[in-house]
């Protein structure tokens, strides 16, 4: 399963999917309890952090730093070779 989260609201996020056609939900943490929760907190905008988590809710593989026009197809591929 793949979501984002984000401080924006849950109208801004609908809108944001349907024009980018994205095919994962977004979530909205307005409160910034998740964030805070995940350090992913700042106080602007979250920071871009990936978590892969397991079947279990164990964290796998966290990725602070990434190249956005990249990173999908490397997380993909590194799930796809551990199958």
């Amino acid at each position: 399963m793949v979501f984002g989260i984000s401080y924006d609201s849950p109208r801004s996020l609908k809108k944001f999917k349907m024009k980018w056609k994205l095919p994962f939900n977004l979530l909205s943490d307005s409160k910034k309890e998740v964030a805070v929760k995940y350090g992913a907190n700042s106080p602007l905008w979250t920071k871009r952090i990936t978590f892969v988590i397991d079947e279990n809710g164990k964290i796998e593989k966290i990725y602070r730093k990434m190249n956005v026009n990249t990173h999908a197809e490397k997380i993909l591929s590194e799930i796809n070779q551990k199958k």
